[in-house]
């Protein structure tokens, strides 16, 4: 299932969340440094910055961080990141919706992390008061806006 979900037509078919790539925009017009780390395995790199492209996020860079150790990932490359290079990296805000990944923000005390709700992250505590639940991208904007 895990192949099939990472196959180029199965990525290239979803729809964009709405609101993001407006977002997302306004943000790197206004001069905020704007970057996608998925935990999706390197192999689905074409087809993410594919559909990344398509769907106006032309300008943001994309890292695939090797989170869970399924991959054998691709040295020295400019999109793979293993956990030592992700961990030297500092970041303000985050924007996450996988409870499964919540820990890989433990190492940036200050971070704040926007929770995207969505139905597999309903259930799930939040693990500090650095994490805000978010209903849509128009709330994480204004959120980020007021948060400082």
């Amino acid at each position: 299932m895990m192949i099939k979900g990472h196959s180029p037509e199965v990525l290239l078919s979803y729809d964009e969340t709405p609101g993001a790539s407006a977002v997302v925009n306004k943000w790197l017009d206004a001069g905020h440094d704007v970057s996608i780390i998925t935990g999706r395995p390197y192999s689905c790199y074409e087809a993410s910055r594919e559909w990344l492209d398509r769907h106006g996020f032309k300008r943001i860079r994309l890292y695939h961080l090797n989170k869970y150790g399924r991959d054998s990932f691709i040295k020295n490359s400019d999109f793979s990141l293993e956990l030592d290079d992700y961990y030297k990296m500092h970041f303000d805000y985050a924007i996450e919706d996988s409870p499964m990944a919540f820990r890989f923000f433990d190492h940036l005390p200050d971070l704040k992390v926007m929770v995207y709700d969505r139905p597999w992250n309903k259930g799930c505590d939040l693990p500090d008061e650095r994490f805000m639940r978010c209903y849509g991208w128009e709330m994480i904007d204004n959120s980020m806006n007021t948060i400082g």
